[in-house]
């Protein structure tokens, strides 16, 4: 046999020995310093674990020239600096017990180690100073006392030069060390934090302890005007409302006692309770903080500490989507927002006026009692519905108000198993491929809750006595083809929104279908009763609001 490759296993005869120090010290680096933003993130969480109220954080050359970090926290005594760059030193566990309690941010007493071992680090605090490179202590003495730490991170990866080869463009590298901050300063608002990207602003929150200061410093206004707050007791924070949302998670923050965590089962029980609300590919802004009994959880499952694990995972579950479920009930219609009056006062004046797209938000609207609150007006482009309302002028799209009305009153039939079927003249006979012919053997039950009756017809097809009342006799096919792709394609715990949706659809009027003013008025007012009426169950808004208000604003009038 010829000798092992570089993959392959160990020549005979080779003896085992002791990595040194320096490449040991350079492979735990690589568990934890993966890019600057990892290193931005452990210097932020020891300042935080350092009860600092104050974190400036400054990045330059995409954090490869330079990573400085400044807190006003508790600093780290003189005759301790040198041991708290040793590999596991720690000042936040002291036994194996407290492992499984850990209530710090902290707690492996690898970050600093692992820092200097691939960089030339300086680190001021309690009136001493410590230099190291590549590991090794270069200088050491007093320094300046001020408060807390100062920790200085110049000439990055340059004692591994093979890493430099996989970072991103500087671009992307700086927009990961804010994201890191953004994230803490959203969960720590009582904490002031700057960021400061080759000299210039890129965070800035006020620091004085208001959820609502931090979201509007970081997400902006526009997004900050979309969100609701959750007050779930221990789950806490912020969500979007439908109208916002993003193509990506990168805006869905999750932590458990105030650590960001990624977990797919809690991002997964979030969007859940967007399930008609947001359209597929969508996902909601959030900002959500759960309380949990440190016991309770094991955040000693990823070198980087980005993952964490549940003892009871399924009440976890429960308990968030309890607290955003209450939140999303204060959602409410779309609505249009004329021109600025500084922008109408311009024209007034002769000035040139831009338009721009409207912003929409959700206002409340409460309902008058005992009598429909939308009076039809007629149809527009045999699409649109417009109506009067007691806000305002009130647009909506037909097919969706439609989709959303029959969505529910499926769901509810499907739940009180009372499906509404109408016998078809003449049977329809559809010839299905193998995925489609499982998904109707193993969901027979399924399909004759939401209405259609089917037996097997041949080697590969299936024969239609029955289809749902909504349902015209012209879509039973292409209803129930895509139904069974549905089927065969949904998540267990999400088939059934799918299939009621996908129901929904085909039975609805179609954008183009001229309505008469009774049919008009009927759906009005059966929108205004359906719950979650604002969109429809694909995320599509129903309706848009314009109102008196704003029209009198628009027009100037002041009466």
């Amino acid at each position: 046999m010829g000798t092992a490759g570089p993959a392959g296993p160990a020549e005979p005869g080779v003896s085992i020995r002791l990595l040194p120090p320096q490449v040991a010290d350079a492979i735990a680096a690589g568990e934890v310093v993966e890019r600057p933003a990892a290193i931005v993130k452990e210097l932020v969480e020891n300042a935080l674990d350092a009860g600092a109220s104050r974190v400036t954080i400054e990045v330059r050359g995409a954090g490869r020239t330079l990573i400085r970090v400044a807190d006003d926290g508790s600093g780290i005594p003189p005759d301790q600096l040198r041991l708290a760059f040793q590999r596991h030193a720690t000042s936040k566990l002291a036994s194996l017990e407290d492992l499984a309690a850990i209530a710090t941010l902290g707690f492996r007493g690898e970050a600093l180690a692992s820092t200097a071992a691939v960089s030339d680090l300086e680190c001021r605090s309690g009136g001493a100073r410590l230099r190291l490179r590549a590991g090794e202590v270069v200088e050491e003495g007093a320094a300046m006392p001020v408060p807390g730490t100062v920790v200085e991170v110049r000439d990055l990866f340059a004692n591994t030069p093979a890493r430099l080869r996989f970072l991103k463009s500087e671009a992307t590298e700086n927009a990961a060390c804010v994201r890191v901050v953004q994230a803490y300063a959203l969960i720590y608002a009582e904490v002031h934090f700057e960021v400061l990207v080759d000299g210039r602003s890129a965070v800035r929150t006020p620091g004085d302890g208001r959820a609502a200061g931090a979201a509007l410093a970081v997400l902006g206004p526009a997004a900050f005007a979309d969100l609701l707050e959750v007050d779930g007791g221990e789950v806490r924070g912020l969500v979007s409302q439908p109208r916002l949302s993003r193509g990506n998670r990168d805006s869905m923050l999750l932590a458990v006692n105030r650590r960001p965590i990624t977990s797919r089962s809690l991002g997964f029980a979030i969007e859940e309770c967007y399930l008609g609300a947001l359209e597929r590919g969508r996902h909601p802004v959030t900002v959500l903080n759960l309380t949990v009994d440190p016991a309770e959880i094991d955040v000693n499952v990823h070198p980087t500490k980005r993952e964490i694990r549940f003892h009871a995972e399924r009440v976890t579950f429960s308990g968030v989507q309890r607290a955003v479920r209450a939140a999303l009930t204060g959602s409410r219609s779309f609505r249009i927002e004329p021109a600025p009056t500084s922008a109408v006062n311009a024209a007034a004046s002769g000035h040139q006026m831009t338009i721009h797209e409207p912003l929409r938000r959700f206002e409340p609207s409460p309902l008058p009692a005992g009598e429909a609150p939308l009076r039809p007006l007629g149809q527009v482009q045999d699409g649109y519905l417009v109506a009067e309302g007691p806000e305002g002028v009130v647009l909506v799209d037909q097919h969706a108000a439609h989709e959303r009305v029959l969505y529910n009153r499926i769901l509810a039939r499907m739940a009180a198993g009372s499906p509404a079927t109408q016998p078809l003249l003449l049977p329809e006979v559809i010839e299905l491929g193998p995925a489609q012919a499982a998904a109707a053997a193993d969901h027979d039950q399924r399909l004759r809750e939401l209405g259609f009756v089917v037996e097997p017809f041949g080697p590969a097809g299936i024969r239609v006595a029955e289809a749902p009342l909504e349902l015209p006799p012209g879509r039973v096919v292409p209803a129930l083809q895509e139904l069974l792709g549905v089927l065969a394609e949904a998540r267990p715990e999400g088939r059934l929104q799918a299939t009621a949706a996908s129901l929904a659809c085909h039975s609805a009027v179609r954008f183009g279908d001229p309505l008469e003013i009774s049919e008009q008025r009927r759906l009005l007012t059966e929108l205004e009763s359906a719950e979650h009426a604002i969109t429809c169950p694909h995320g599509r808004p129903t309706r848009l609001l314009l109102g008196w208000q704003d029209l009198k604003r628009h027009f100037r009038r002041n009466y």
